[in-house]
């Protein structure tokens, strides 16, 4: 699976969850800490470069957070990203949101997309990040006892002549327990490779800086308004109460060519339950081996988690051929814990280097065959009897 014994290994996985003893339960909002944080103290904007120079290789950490209204089908997500490229090539915050829905609805309210950087840094602490006009916080919930933390997203960036929408959040979400594989959530590619041997008797020991690692919420509630803009003009406010959500914290260090060259993704809630699935697959270079982990909640309690090393992983049952990209993209899917959608509805097609800051866009367009797209769905299903939303994605990179 990771070589013989001629081989050296340079990759090593998560753990294969053979039992609750191979993951950990995130239940102490210390465990909601950026990972790429300073050590210990907060950051005033003329500083914040400055602390975070140490690092030389290219990282990028994510907080995302997913939500999914039941009844009105909206769904979406609000992200903030973390890059340092090349240890300082290009580095800062960046805030992606969209909004899409399950079903065909008011078309002035659907499909919107926006990206924008986040400057004048005030704080960057191990539970906040601050701007004049993006922040998210963390903070604790001593009064409910099933809450590891509540994430506070505020956000009001006006409308510009560049053509931002004027992006207004005002965002409570309660988190319930989380999860990451041992032995710390993380995948780590080797710079010098080790003996099968060695990967035995030191698999939990070994680590490097070129990683992937994954902190999955798979049940949140999300409360406040979200407001913006369209393109057309129409102004769209809606409030989310007690809304299921998704969150996760993702770092990755190293170039995403390097890292993997396909993602699959699911989000699925409904009234009681809640479904995730986070699988990627190695590049040539480590032998395409892939990652899957899974997760199952009922009640905001986790009652399945899973992971496998090529083993149950997610599965195309049908796919269409696109043209323009030249990827064969899923028309239906199946993923681990017994869940299919047969109907996938396609609601976003993007170029991932279009997305990109140019300096980090400029490094990946030099390598050949590297064209990545992500096949974003979005629609009503069902599981176990119940009718709820999944959110689905496929990736391709090369």
């Amino acid at each position: 699976m990771l070589g013989g014994n001629k081989d050296k290994v340079k990759f090593v996985p998560i753990r294969e969850v053979k039992s609750e003893e191979d993951y950990t339960l995130v239940k102490d909002i210390k465990q909601l800490e950026w990972f790429v944080k300073s050590q210990g103290q907060a950051l005033k904007s003329n500083g914040f470069f400055k602390a975070v120079k140490k690092s030389v290789e290219t990282r990028a950490e994510t907080q995302t957070l997913y939500f999914t209204d039941l009844q009105s089908g909206r769904c979406g997500f609000v992200q903030l990203l973390y890059s340092s490229v090349m240890g300082g090539v290009y580095k800062g915050f960046q805030l992606n949101f969209k909004v899409f829905r399950s079903r065909e609805g008011d078309k002035e309210d659907i499909d919107i997309w926006e990206s924008f950087k986040v400057e004048d840094i005030e704080y960057f602490e191990p539970l906040r990040v601050a701007s004049k006009e993006v922040s998210f916080e963390f903070k604790s919930a001593p009064h409910d006892d099933e809450l590891v933390a509540t994430l506070v997203i505020k956000v009001d960036i006006p409308k510009r002549s560049k053509g931002s929408s004027g992006v207004k959040l005002d965002l409570m979400v309660d988190l319930f327990e989380g999860f990451m594989i041992k032995p710390d959530g993380c995948s780590y590619y080797l710079e010098k490779g080790v003996t099968e041997d060695e990967l035995r008797e030191q698999q939990d020991k070994l680590q490097s800086k070129k990683m992937l690692r994954h902190l999955f919420v798979p049940r949140a509630k999300c409360h406040g308004t979200i407001s913006y803009e369209t393109k057309t003009g129409h102004k769209v406010t809606f409030d989310l109460v007690d809304v299921p959500g998704l969150y996760i914290d993702a770092v990755q260090g190293l170039a995403p060519q390097k890292a993997a060259c396909r993602w699959n993704f699911l989000c699925y809630q409904d009234r009681v339950s809640s479904l995730l699935c986070m699988e990627f697959t190695t590049s040539e270079d480590h032998k395409h081996t892939k990652v899957t982990v899974w997760c199952h909640t009922e009640q905001n309690k986790i009652k399945a988690v899973g992971s496998s090393i090529n083993g149950g992983h997610v599965k195309f049952d049908a796919t269409e051929k696109d043209t323009e990209t030249g990827w064969s993209n899923p028309t239906s899917i199946s993923f681990p814990l017994d869940f299919k959608e047969k109907r996938l509805r396609l609601v976003n097609r993007y170029d991932v280097l279009g997305e990109m800051p140019y300096v980090v866009r400029s490094l990946v367009e030099n390598l050949a065959n590297v064209k990545p797209f992500i096949y974003q769905y979005c629609q009503d299903s069902e599981y176990n009897g119940e009718s709820g939303i999944s959110i689905i994605e496929s990736t391709f990179i090369s």
